[in-house]
């Protein structure tokens, strides 16, 4: 007999559909992106896998600033609700705490669900492990607007308490990725034709419009070493020409994929 309580994955894991927002004072009102200054509700889709009835499991909510990498201790903690579940059952739950997107968040959603109960617990580490941990899932997606030039800063963390190394890998997904998220964002994910990106970087600059990739460089950054607790501002920088594309940054320490996020990029009509 086992209580095994799940927030599933998405594709890639951190685009998980077991999440979501929604803006305004209504959390019953349709799913969309969050905006600056307007509160957002979080809702997260919880199930029980197990043979044995739950009760009163703990369901936790958290919101990060762009970044890849980051644990509990470093993320932002917004509040929790309970939910009880036959073996089996799956159900939405609300976080009856909202949260108010800041500027820094402007176009991007980070947010984070985990659940929980003392006869199926968390793992001792502070660490979220989303891939291998079916308690925890996370939604980590920037939308950016452009005319041609665009550019999206993120953080990498080190959340432990030794110095670690760690590679960063770009690569342009499919839009096809994004069809499970459509329900979740109203319009803005409707109708996407595909663009065409060039001069795809990452960079140390926070402005780095005019900056050029070097020639023959690749979309994997190279070594970054960083000490235990310490953050690291970069920048994904490219063009875009008509259409969107999607881009995905990976963390990896070592070869294990440790954090994520993605980017889409909207081509925008000048006026």
């Amino acid at each position: 007999m086992s209580v095994q309580l799940e927030v599933r994955d998405g594709n890639p894991w951190w685009l998980s559909t077991d999440i979501w927002t929604v803006s305004g004072d209504d959390p019953e009102a349709p799913p969309g992106a969050p905006i600056v200054g307007i509160p957002a509700y979080l809702w997260a889709s919880v199930r029980n896998n197990g043979n044995t009835a739950v009760a009163s499991a703990t369901v936790r909510f958290y919101w990060a600033n762009p970044s890849v990498g980051f644990d509990r201790n470093t993320a932002n903690f917004i509040g929790s609700a309970f939910v009880s579940l036959d073996p089996g059952q799956a159900q939405d739950v609300l976080c009856l705490t909202p949260w108010v997107p800041a500027f820094v968040n402007g176009g991007h959603e980070c947010v984070l669900a985990e659940a929980f109960h003392s006869s199926d617990p968390l793992p001792a580490s502070p660490a979220f492990n989303v891939p291998v941990d079916r308690h925890v899932a996370q939604r980590n997606l920037s939308v950016v607007m452009a005319l041609k030039q665009f550019s999206a800063r993120f953080e990498i963390h080190n959340s432990s308490r030794k110095p670690r190394t760690f590679r960063l890998r770009v690569q342009e997904g499919d839009l096809r990725e994004l069809q499970a998220l459509a329900p979740f964002y109203g319009k803005l994910l409707q109708n996407l034709k595909p663009g065409r990106v060039g001069n795809l970087r990452l960079t140390d600059a926070l402005c780095p419009c005019e900056e050029q990739a070097p020639k023959n460089s690749t979309l994997d950054h190279a070594p970054l070493q960083l000490a235990p607790g310490a953050r690291l501002g970069l920048t994904l920088a490219g063009e875009i020409e008509g259409g969107a594309a999607l881009i995905h940054i990976r963390q990896l320490d070592e070869r294990r994929e440790v954090g994520g996020l993605s980017v889409l990029v909207v081509h925008r009509q000048g006026g």
